[in-house]
């Protein structure tokens, strides 16, 4: 079976856009296989990003890699 696999993600910050390798964020871009669309990963996504950083992170990018099990 093969999935994604995240090693970073970019985001737009109040900073502009950042490359970030954010344990806790690449984590849930794993738990949910990468899919940014599905309602259970932007609830996570957004409850994560208010209560690190007090806003919300939108994603740009995601820098992954194939995994095969």
């Amino acid at each position: 079976m093969s999935f994604k696999h995240a090693k970073a993600v970019t985001v737009k910050t109040t900073h502009g856009q950042v490359e970030m390798k954010d344990h806790g964020l690449i984590h849930l871009l794993n738990r949910y296989h990468c899919d940014i669309n599905t309602k259970d990963f932007v609830i996570a996504w957004n409850q994560y990003c208010l209560n690190k950083y007090g806003y919300v992170l939108e994603v740009i990018d995601v820098d992954y890699e194939w995994s095969h099990e």
